[in-house]
């Protein structure tokens, strides 16, 4: 009889200490599992801020209202210059195509703080998302130090029927083509597009470049009446500054 008592008690144990393995094993998977799944939430969310972290454009006007095409080489006292504009309007692209590579020489040469703001109204006027779209594009050639090229490219090809708008490859692709963007800085360019880093960007500038009206240009913050011919605007600049 005792000795059927000592083998109960003996399997009794042992069942328990099997237990207790058991219990010690599946809390430990439990562990290693909650680790992981931590692990790979850590993973998702760094690679989720990597994907849609919002940036600046590096030449970005102070109060993130517009963006420097030539920055530094401004001379003191040279005139500021604002030019209001939205990528889907015809009048701004014929002021780009008349006064460009005047408003680039005297930027380039120090003459005058020349300054780009982009407007996007014409999105909702022509039931697109063209403006937009064009304007992130050219903040995004901003990061890879392509921003005046691919700020040209666009107005050098917009449509000729107004709200036919800009495809995704062109603004992508094409465009970076022309605008000389190769290689690392295409696909840091693309990325950028893509994942919509400089969204927030351009919405701040569209609210702070109201009203809506373009094509505008300011000199020292004043109206200036785009009337001059191309030979005579820097001399029309610097007796309205």
């Amino acid at each position: 009889m005792a000795q059927t008592r000592r083998e109960r008690l003996r399997v009794e144990r042992a069942a328990k200490a099997k237990r207790v393995r058991r219990a010690r094993i599946a809390g430990f998977g439990a562990l290693v599992i909650a680790v992981v799944v931590v692990a790979a939430l850590v993973v998702v969310l760094v690679q989720n801020n990597l994907a849609t972290g919002q940036l600046t454009p590096p030449n970005a006007t102070s109060d993130r209202s517009g963006i420097s095409p030539y920055p530094g080489a401004v001379k003191a006292g040279a005139p500021v210059v604002d030019f209001f504009f939205d990528y889907q309007c015809p009048g701004c692209a014929s002021v780009e195509t008349y006064y460009g590579d005047t408003l680039a020489a005297a930027a380039q040469a120090g003459q005058i703080n020349l300054r780009y703001r982009p407007l996007t109204f014409l999105d909702e006027n022509l039931a697109n998302d063209s403006s937009e779209r064009a304007a992130r594009a050219a903040a995004c050639a901003d990061v890879v130090g392509s921003y005046a090229s691919y700020h040209q490219t666009i107005f050098a090809n917009q449509p000729s029927k107004e709200g036919t708008g800009y495809t995704d490859d062109q603004l992508r692709v094409t465009f970076a083509s022309t605008a000389g963007i190769t290689g690392d800085a295409l696909t840091r360019f693309q990325q950028c597009y893509d994942r919509k880093q400089t969204a927030d960007f351009v919405a701040e500038a569209y609210s702070k470049n109201l009203p809506a009206s373009t094509p505008r240009m300011t000199v020292n913050g004043n109206s200036f009446e785009l009337g001059a011919a191309a030979s005579g605007l820097i001399a029309a600049i610097n007796a309205a500054a």
